[in-house]
């Protein structure tokens, strides 16, 4: 027999390091173990429920609880359901009254048959739910949820934060996720600043939205200032908690792999591929040869150890034709080339060399008697930079050494 089609709100829990915590277990054991932890998963999301809500077993230690409309109720009721689930047992994981469990909630359509007795559901909206609740390690959230959900949901609406337009792994399409931040939730304290709270999410939703852009209102993703908003997000958060905000982290991280979003990224949003680039202090290892030739001990720890100070490099974008540092300006900071290249012309404007990808310029000025721009620099097309201030790199005696080094080969060549 086979049911109608209908769309419903999945919830899909998954134990971490379930093997881990059951690899000395004799079968009995295990078997204890999983019946107490799916008994209390039972009573924890029914908690405060008049109504009965079930919660299946599924491979173990997962579980998956389907959340249907009740009579008189509507899209925004099922959806609050499932999310005050999923808030209870993130509550319970807090207290230490559940093991720690990743959360996907997603709203889409399934069907249901009858095979041997048994009511079996079929719908790709599972594998769906299952990838946002591998992404709460990711991310390291408790749960995840996509943007029916979170937008039709009503309590936690002053709560709900997004963590951005995520491609999971073998997936063709992106998925706007998001989750909650609230006391108790996430690392946020209980008697924590209630302002601080909701200043923090009002940042991050700014953020992320810079970070992925807005086609449906013209916005295309800035990465440059979503950077600076993500870093003030940051500081915010460890204000708050004392400890840094995994997604915040995630999304700068991408930024420092990937300093410019290309067709893929407008389309596909993160693709979530379990790899990550080389840091900006790995690529200046390979950026000349006389960086490789003073290599030391020092060295190694300022750009592969101790990488705090890529932050202090400022994200920055120009277009074709964009002149970048002026001759005979004083200076303003010094520049790698991410992505693009750029012209360097005396003052007569004629081209003294072109730059690509992985150059340093505007180091000379400062190891220079006159202390200003000895060439003006021009954007050679679209150009992807990071800058350092003369202030903030002048503070940091490798940094500074890194680039004295590259200023003293250039006046040997010259």
């Amino acid at each position: 027999m086979e049911g109608s089609e209908k769309r419903v709100v999945i919830l899909l829990c998954d134990m971490v390091r379930y093997s881990q915590k059951t690899a000395d277990m004799r079968p009995v054991e295990i078997r204890d173990f999983i019946i107490e932890y799916h008994r209390n998963l039972q009573e924890i999301i029914n908690v405060g429920d008049e109504e009965y809500q079930d919660i299946e077993p599924s491979a173990g230690d997962g579980a998956i609880a389907i959340f249907e409309n009740r009579e008189g109720e509507g899209k925004t009721d099922v959806c609050d359901r499932a999310i005050e689930a999923a808030l209870n047992m993130a509550r319970a994981m807090e207290r230490g009254a559940i093991p720690q469990t990743r959360i996907g909630i997603f709203a889409g359509d399934i069907i249901e048959a009858y095979i041997g007795g048994r009511i079996m559901r079929f719908g790709a909206s599972f594998s769906v739910a299952s990838r946002l609740e591998e992404l709460c390690g990711y991310f390291g959230t408790s749960f995840l949820m996509d943007r029916e959900v979170a937008f039709w949901q009503a309590r936690e609406k002053g709560n709900t934060v997004s963590i951005g337009k995520i491609t999971p792994k073998n997936f063709h399409h992106p998925i706007h996720v998001y989750t909650i931040y609230k006391p108790g939730i996430h690392n946020c304290p209980m008697d924590g600043d209630p302002e601080d709270l909701f200043r923090f999410i009002e940042m991050k939703n700014e953020a992320v939205e810079l970070f992925c852009g807005n086609q449906l209102q013209g916005i295309r993703a800035d990465f440059p200032l979503a950077k600076e908003k993500l870093n003030e997000v940051q500081k915010l958060f460890v204000s708050m908690t004392g400890k840094k905000d995994v997604a915040s982290e995630r999304l700068l991280e991408y930024i420092r792999n990937t300093p410019y979003p290309g067709d893929e990224f407008n389309k596909a949003g993160m693709m979530i591929r379990g790899t990550t680039g080389d840091s900006l202090g790995i690529r200046l290892l390979h950026l000349s040869n006389e960086l490789l030739r003073a290599m030391d001990v020092d060295f190694y720890h300022t750009l592969v150890v101790d990488t705090e100070w890529e932050r202090l490099f400022k994200l920055i974008w120009k277009k074709k034709g964009e002149v970048i540092v002026k001759i005979n300006d004083p200076p303003n900071g010094v520049y790698y080339i991410d992505n693009g290249s750029v012209n360097a012309l005396d003052e007569n404007d004629n081209l003294i060399t072109t730059l690509t990808a992985g150059n340093v310029f505007g180091e000379m000025a400062y190891f220079s008697s006159s202390r200003t721009r000895n060439a003006t620099v021009i954007a050679n097309s679209d150009v992807v930079l990071r800058r350092i201030s003369g202030d903030e790199f002048e503070k940091l005696p490798i940094i500074m050494k890194i680039f004295e080094k590259i200023a003293e080969r250039r006046r040997g060549n010259d």
